[in-house]
C-alpha cells in the first residue's frame, strides 16, 4: 500500500522530544525563580494597552480590555484563560464565549460553531493565515474545518473571535473567524522557562495517562535577536461506548430493504431500524506538538519573524460493534419463531429473531465488525515568514508561508455473520417508548460467549486511506497614515492561496467470499483466543454485553493465506492493493484577494470602512459513479464584500456597536469531490456533489457593552444574517457500483434562510475574591423551502410514480438556545472554578424517514489550583462531571413522530498535574 511521512523536522525531533520534556519537567522542578509573563493583545489594531497577566482575575481583565478597544467585534482569551479554565485544547476554551458551542463526539473539543454556523463553515487562522488540516478517522470527510483536538492549549499565546468582517482578514467564514496566536521570544524575559506535567484518568478506561509540556524562551541583552522552543506531549485512552442504530425504515417510505424479496413487502407491518449495535470504541492517542519562533527586531522599526508549527495525533484504535438487524427480521414477524408488535404509531415494540431453517441468506439478522485501525494519525505543519517594516509614514507587512496537513486512515476490516437458518443465534429488540430501542443478545444460548459455528467470518479487507491539505500563501500590506478628517488610516493588501486537497484511497480484500460456510474463512472459532469485550453500557439505554474478541493476527494472516487472483476466478482469491478510484478525488483552489480598508476616529467614535474583492477558480477531479472515468469539474466565482465596524462610547464607560458586510464560506472539499466515502457492511456512505454553489451572506449587528467596572462587562448583541445556498445534508438510498446503499449522506444547496439571534453577557469580580460570568445566546433559523421530487404511493404502499413537492429544509447544527455560567474564587494562593455549559437540540440530516436530530447536551467542569510559591502551582481538574452523553434521534415526516437512535458515552476525566515557570 501507498504510504506517506511526517515532515521531515517532525519525525527527526520526535524521540529527542520525549526524553528532553522529560528531563527537563524533572530538572525544572528544583530551580524555581520568581517571574512574569506579558501578553501582548491586539484584538482589531496594534494599539490594545498591555497588561500584566498573573491571575484569573488579571486575564478577565485582559478579555475585556480586548473587547473594549477592538473596533470590530471581537472576543478575546489570554493564556491564562486557557491555562486555568478546565480545558484541555482551545476548542473546549473557546467554548465559554458567547455564542460557540463545541463538538465533542470522542469526549474533547473538535469543532466550533459560532452563531449557530457549523465549524467547517467557519475559519480558523494561526497567526492570520491558514492551516493545513486531516483527520485521523476514515469516516471523517475533509473539511476546512481545522481539528482542534492536533492543538495543545500550552501551543497558543491567545486566541481571537471575530464575530463580524473586517477587510483586512480573509474570507472564508459565515458564522466568525478564530486567530490563534503563538508566543514571539522578544515579549517574554530572557530565559524564561515553563514546565508542567499531569496525569489523566478516565473512568470508562479505568487508565491513567501522562501529559508534559515545556517553553524557553531566549533573547539577547539588546533585545534584538530572540529564540522560542515549545514543546507539549500528552498520552491519553479513550473509550467509548455506544447504543448504535443505522437508519430507520418505515411504510410511509415505500420501499423495504434492499435484500428482502418477501411477498407483499417486509415493511409494512411497522417503522423499525435496520441494525442496532452494541459498540465499543478503544483508542490510545499520542499528541506531539512542537513551536520554534526566531525573530529579529534591529530597530525598533524593523521586525521580522520565522515560525515553524508542527504537531501530530498518533491515533489507533479499534472499534467493535455486534449488529442485530431487526428490520430483516420483520420479514417473518407473526410467525412461530418471529413474534413481534406494533405500537398505535405504527412503530414496532417489539420483535424477538432467531434463524430458521430454510431461511433465505438474504435475511442473516446479526452482524459482528471489528475495524482495527493500526497506524492512523495526523498531522499539520506550518511555516510561516513575517515581517514589519516602519516608516515615517506608513507600515508595510508581509507574510509568505506554506502549510500541510496530512491524514493516514488505516483500515482492517473484519465482520463476522450468523447463518440465517442457525436457531441458536437470537437476539431480542426492545422499543418501549419508540424513543430508546436496544437489543438483547443474552437470549437463551450463550454462544456469543463462546463461539463455535454460529459466526463465520465472511467480511474482510485491508485499507489504507490518504489525505492530503497544503496551501501555499503569500500577503502583502501597506499601512498609509493620514490625516484627512476623522479618516486616520488606509491600509491595502493583496494576498494568494495556492490549495490543493486530495484524498487516496487502496484496498486488499478478496473476491467471491460468501458470508457463512464452506466460501467464508471460517466460523468464529478458529479465529478466538478466548479474550471477551465487555461493553456495561452503564450510561446508554442498551444492556450489558459481552462477546468474544478475535484474534487480529489471525485473521489477517487468513487475509493474506489467500491465493491473489489471475483473472476470470470463480472461487475465492485476493484482490491485492486495489485503487479505490470512487473514494479518491483532488480538489485545487487559486484564490486572489486585494482589498482596501479605512481606519477611522473622532471624539467618541472609531472604526473601519472597508472592500475586499475575491475571485476563486477551482478545479475537482475525481471519477464518476456510474462509468469509473475519470471526470473533471471548473468551477470558479468571485464577491465583493464590503464591511463597516462603528464603535461609538455613549460615555466613558458605555459602548455601542454597529456593524455590516457580506461574507462567503466555500463548501468543504469532499462535499466539492465526485467521490463517494462507503461503507457497504453497514449500508452507509456519504458522496460528494461538485456543483454545490458557495454560501453567502449579509449580516447586521448592534450591540452595547457597559465596562462598569477593570474586570467586569454587561453587554448585549443582536444580530442577523441573510444566507444563500446554505448546505444541508440529505440521506438517501442509491445504487452504488452494483450495492445498494440505505443512507447515503449527500450535501445539497437549500436556498436562502435567515439567521438572527441576540447574545447577553454579564461578567463581574468582587472585592472578595469571588467573580464569575453567565452568558446567553437565543439563534433563531427559518426554514428554507425547496423543491423536488416525492414517491406517489399506491393504497398498499408502493411507490407507483412520482411528482414535484414544496419542502422545508433546516439549517444544521444550529442550537436555539446556549448558555454558558461559570463562577471562582482566588487569593494569591489558591484558586477554584466550575464551569458549565449547555446547548439545545439542533438538526443534523434530513433522512428518509425525517429529519435526524442531535438532543441537548450540557457539561460541568471544574478546576482547583494552589500556588506553592510564585514558580510553582499544583492543580487538579475534571471535566464531564455530569457523565453527559450525546444523543441522536429522528423525527418522522409523516406525523412528527419521535424515533430513537443512538446514544454515546465518553465518560468523565480527571486531572492532576503540577506547573512551573521561572
Amino acid at each position: 500500500m501507498n504510504t506517506h511521512t511526517l515532515h521531515p523536522l517532525t519525525s527527526a525531533l520526535r524521540h529527542t522530544l520525549y526524553s528532553a520534556l522529560a528531563i527537563t519537567s524533572v530538572t525544572g522542578l528544583l530551580q524555581p525563580q520568581a517571574w512574569a509573563q506579558q501578553i501582548n493583545t491586539d484584538a482589531a489594531n496594534n494599539d490594545i494597552e498591555v497588561i500584566q497577566v498573573t491571575g484569573i482575575r488579571a486575564s478577565q481583565r485582559a478579555n475585556i480590555n480586548a473587547k473594549r478597544f477592538s473596533n470590530s467585534i471581537v472576543d478575546a482569551i489570554t493564556a491564562e484563560d486557557i491555562g486555568k479554565f478546565p480545558d484541555k485544547n482551545v476548542a473546549e476554551s473557546l467554548s465559554r464565549i458567547p455564542g460557540i458551542t463545541i463538538d465533542r463526539d470522542f469526549g474533547e473539543g473538535q469543532g466550533v460553531t459560532i452563531r449557530g454556523v457549523q465549524p467547517d463553515q467557519n475559519l480558523t487562522l494561526v497567526n492570520g493565515q491558514a492551516v493545513g488540516t486531516a483527520q485521523w478517522f476514515v469516516l471523517s470527510e475533509a473539511t476546512r474545518n481545522f481539528n482542534f483536538e492536533l492543538l495543545a492549549s500550552e501551543m497558543v499565546a491567545g486566541v481571537e473571535v471575530y464575530k463580524s468582517a473586517q477587510a483586512d482578514i480573509d474570507e472564508g467564514a459565515l458564522g466568525g473567524t478564530v486567530i490563534l496566536k503563538t508566543r514571539k521570544p522578544l515579549n517574554l524575559d530572557a530565559n524564561t522557562t515553563q514546565l508542567s506535567a499531569e496525569a489523566q484518568y478516565n473512568d470508562i478506561a479505568e487508565k491513567t495517562d501522562p501529559a508534559i509540556s515545556g517553553l524557553y524562551s531566549w533573547k539577547n541583552d539588546e533585545e534584538t535577536v530572540g529564540l522560542l522552543i515549545s514543546a507539549s506531549y500528552q498520552e491519553r485512552t479513550v473509550r467509548r461506548e455506544t447504543n448504535e442504530d443505522f437508519g430507520w425504515f418505515g411504510p410511509s417510505i415505500g420501499r423495504i430493504d434492499p435484500l428482502i424479496e418477501a411477498p407483499g413487502g417486509a415493511q409494512q407491518k411497522g417503522a423499525i431500524p435496520w441494525g442496532i449495535g452494541s459498540a465499543q470504541f478503544r483508542q490510545d492517542r499520542e499528541r506531539l506538538g512542537l513551536d520554534i519562533t526566531a525573530q529579529w527586531a534591529p530597530t525598533d522599526y524593523v521586525d521580522f519573524t520565522l515560525h515553524y508549527l508542527s504537531s501530530t495525533l498518533s491515533a489507533d484504535n479499534v472499534n467493535s460493534n455486534l449488529i442485530g438487524i431487526p428490520f430483516r427480521g420483520i420479514a417473518y414477524m407473526g410467525t412461530d419463531t418471529n413474534s413481534g408488535s406494533v405500537n398505535s404509531e405504527g412503530v414496532v415494540d417489539y420483535l424477538a429473531v432467531t434463524g430458521v431453517p430454510q431461511r433465505p441468506e438474504w435475511a442473516r439478522h446479526i452482524a459482528y465488525d471489528n475495524i482495527f485501525r493500526d497506524g492512523s494519525e495526523m498531522s499539520t505543519d506550518i511555516l510561516d515568514l513575517e515581517g514589519n517594516i516602519t516608516t515615517d509614514n506608513g507600515k508595510w507587512h508581509f507574510q509568505l508561508g506554506t502549510t500541510r496537513g496530512e491524514g493516514e486512515n488505516r483500515d482492517f476490516f473484519t465482520e463476522f455473520w450468523v447463518d440465517a437458518n442457525d436457531p441458536a443465534a437470537t437476539f431480542d429488540f426492545y422499543n418501549p417508548d419508540s424513543r430508546n430501542p436496544y437489543i438483547d443478545f443474552t437470549g437463551p444460548s450463550s454462544w456469543l460467549q463462546n463461539p463455535t459455528d454460529e459466526m463465520w467470518l465472511g467480511g474482510i479487507f485491508d485499507q489504507a486511506n490518504l489525505t492530503e491539505d497544503t496551501e501555499d500563501y503569500a500577503q502583502v500590506d501597506y499601512s498609509h497614515f493620514v490625516e484627512w478628517g476623522v479618516i486616520t488610516e488606509i491600509k491595502t493588501g493583496v494576498k494568494y492561496r495556492d490549495r490543493s486537497f486530495e484524498q487516496n484511497r487502496y484496498r486488499t480484500d478478496l473476491a467471491n467470499l460468501t458470508a457463512t460456510g464452506e466460501g467464508s474463512l471460517g466460523p468464529a472459532s478458529e479465529f478466538w483466543t478466548g479474550e471477551m469485550i465487555d461493553v456495561e453500557h452503564t450510561h446508554t439505554n442498551a444492556l450489558a454485553a459481552s462477546y468474544f474478541f478475535p484474534d487480529k493476527v489471525g485473521m489477517y494472516e487468513a487475509l493474506y493465506s489467500v491465493a491473489e487472483c489471475a483473472g476470470g476466478e470463480t472461487t475465492l482469491c485476493r484482490q491485492s492493493n486495489v485503487f479505490q478510484s470512487l473514494a479518491s478525488f483532488e480538489v485545487e483552489e487559486d484564490i486572489t484577494a486585494v482589498y482596501v480598508m479605512a481606519n477611522f476616529a473622532g471624539e467618541a467614535f472609531r472604526g473601519n470602512l472597508g472592500l475586499r474583492y475575491v475571485e476563486t477558480d477551482s478545479i475537482s477531479k475525481g471519477f464518476d459513479v456510474e462509468t469509473g472515468n475519470a471526470v473533471e469539474y471548473d468551477g470558479g466565482y468571485n464577491e465583493w464584500l464590503p464591511s463597516l465596524n462603528i464603535a461609538y462610547n455613549l460615555t466613558d464607560d458605555v459602548v455601542a456597536r454597529v456593524a455590516a458586510g457580506r461574507v462567503i464560506t466555500r463548501p468543504a472539499p469532499f462535499q466539492l469531490a465526485p467521490a463517494v466515502n462507503l461503507t457497504p457492511e453497514t449500508s452507509s456512505g456519504e458522496a460528494g456533489n461538485p456543483n454545490l454553489n458557495p454560501l453567502t451572506a449579509n449580516q447586521f449587528e448592534i450591540g452595547v457593552e457597559w465596562y462598569f467596572d477593570d474586570s467586569s462587562i454587561l453587554a448585549g448583541t443582536v444580530f442577523k444574517k441573510d444566507v444563500n445556498d446554505f448546505i444541508f445534508t440529505k440521506i438517501v438510498s442509491r445504487d452504488i457500483d452494483g450495492v445498494l446503499i440505505n443512507q447515503l449522506s449527500t450535501p445539497e444547496n437549500g436556498g436562502s434562510t435567515t439567521i438572527e439571534g441576540i447574545e447577553l453577557q454579564l461578567q463581574h469580580t468582587f472585592e472578595n475574591g469571588f467573580g464569575g460570568y453567565v452568558n446567553y445566546t437565543y439563534t433563531d433559523v427559518a426554514d428554507a423551502e425547496i423543491e423536488e421530487a416525492a414517491p406517489v404511493l399506491d393504497d398498499d404502499g408502493n411507490i407507483v410514480g412520482a411528482t414535484l413537492a414544496s419542502r422545508n429544509v433546516s439549517f444544521p447544527n444550529t442550537s436555539k438556545n446556549t448558555f454558558n455560567a461559570g463562577l471562582y474564587f482566588e487569593t494569591d494562593a489558591y484558586s477554584a472554578r466550575v464551569n458549565y455549559n449547555y446547548r439545545s437540540e439542533y438538526f443534523i440530516a434530513q433522512t428518509e424517514i425525517g429529519d435526524r436530530y442531535r438532543d441537548a447536551q450540557s457539561q460541568v467542569d471544574m478546576q482547583l489550583s494552589w500556588n506553592v510559591t510564585e514558580a510553582i502551582t499544583l492543580k487538579a481538574e475534571a471535566l464531564n462531571l455530569t457523565n453527559e452523553i450525546w444523543e441522536n434521534y429522528y423525527v418522522r415526516a409523516s406525523d412528527s413522530v419521535t424515533l430513537g437512535g443512538t446514544q454515546s458515552a465518553n465518560g468523565r476525566r480527571f486531572f492532576v498535574g503540577a506547573s512551573m515557570t521561572f
